[in-house]
């Protein structure tokens, strides 16, 4: 079976959560037998490096070259719907759906998402949504951050799920968003890896190792600058962790002259959580699903992150629904760092992982199936 995917970003690597959750559902869509064709419409730049990688990665990649001037504002205080799309892209999913029997179309987010009204009927068209953006200036704003990236109006944004069969919300919250905004149908989808639980570090060390990976975006950036002064309050934390911090996000200025071990871009998210005794994820408002927290359960990990990190994530523990970075320290804090303490964390980040994957497979078996004949060659 063949599905004609488009992102403005490319899928990899995977050092910034959108991409992970592109290259994540185009390679769970593989392992259930399904081609892809993959169009990058070139709204960042592209290495020859991620060149290689996304074709050796896909089956069919086509790629527009990063233009200059496409990211236009059309209204002083938001975007228009199409601000952000390429034509280019219009162009090649055309030539596409001539040349190929293509079975699904899924376009990844709104302001992304033009080609789609020129489907031929009756061919199913998905919209992976990533994020609600109608007022995402104002609720920015709110949360304490200066807006960025691109932000719209209910009503633009309503055209853009107008034009899908099925709108993906990637959770429960921005679902019921949508359905007020538009009468397509809408599911939720969140962010689908397989579990890859982790062994503890086996390193006996006097000091346990406190994790946070995040890419460099303001969101990012603001928690880290809450966490860094949470942390100052209690400098007596330094005598029992030691605090890592890897990704994009070192090479901000919120990083600089802070008491953390900073490792910069990881090729490896794993490595480094397995290299982890604790993970942090101290999200502060924003919108959308906090991959990182999805990430850190898969992994096995022991997570403590904020309310705001886990949304879309139903969790039973406290340590996963804390109202601010204070109160994450605080619990921190309290820990004793026995084996037992940190192992019952890691059993608890699992069970809340195992209960958030199914939901996403029982999703996915409804929205994308598995290919039959696939399936039968696959397992004999």
């Amino acid at each position: 079976m063949q599905i004609l995917v488009t992102s403005p970003i490319p899928s990899h690597p995977q050092n910034h959560g959108n991409r992970a959750r592109v290259f994540s559902l185009c390679r769970t869509l593989q392992e259930r037998g399904y081609s892809i064709h993959f169009v990058y419409g070139g709204l960042e730049g592209l290495s020859q490096e991620q060149e290689l990688a996304m074709r050796n990665c896909w089956e069919h990649v086509y790629i527009v070259r990063p233009q200059r001037g496409v990211r236009k504002q059309s209204r002083r205080k938001h975007h228009l719907i199409d601000d952000w799309y390429v034509p280019e892209v219009s162009e090649i999913t055309a030539r596409i759906l001539k040349t190929w029997k293509i079975d699904y179309c899924l376009a990844n987010y709104v302001w992304f998402s033009r080609w789609l009204e020129d489907v031929p009927t009756g061919i199913p068209k998905y919209l992976d949504t990533h994020d609600m953006f109608a007022d995402r200036h104002k609720r920015l704003k709110a949360d304490g951050m200066q807006p960025s990236w691109y932000n719209t109006t209910k009503r633009e944004e309503a055209k853009a799920l107008k034009r899908a069969d099925c709108v993906l919300a990637i959770q429960s919250a921005e679902a019921s968003f949508f359905e007020k905004l538009s009468k397509t149908s809408v599911r939720t989808l969140g962010h689908y890896v397989p579990a890859n639980y982790l062994p503890k570090p086996t390193t006996p060390r006097k000091k346990l190792k406190v994790g946070y990976l995040a890419s460099n975006n303001p969101i990012n950036q603001h928690a880290l600058s809450e966490l860094v002064k949470e942390l100052s309050k209690e400098p007596a934390l330094h005598d029992r962790f030691t605090f890592e911090l890897a990704g994009a996000i070192c090479s901000s200025s919120v990083a600089e002259d802070i008491p953390f071990t900073k490792h910069g871009f990881v090729e490896s998210a794993e490595s480094f959580y397995a290299e982890m005794d604790i993970i942090l994820n101290p999200n502060l408002g924003g919108t959308g699903l906090k991959i990182k927290s999805v990430e850190a359960l898969a992994y096995g990990k022991p997570l403590l992150a904020t309310h705001d990190a886990m949304i879309g994530i139903p969790s039973p523990y406290n340590l996963h629904q804390h109202a601010d970075v204070n109160a994450l320290v605080q619990s921190l804090k309290a820990l004793d760092g026995s084996p037992d303490e940190t192992s019952a964390l890691a059993t608890a980040s699992q069970e809340v992982f195992s209960a958030y994957q199914k939901a996403q497979l029982d999703t996915l078996d409804d929205l994308f199936p598995q290919d039959r004949i696939y399936d039968e060659a696959k397992h004999g």
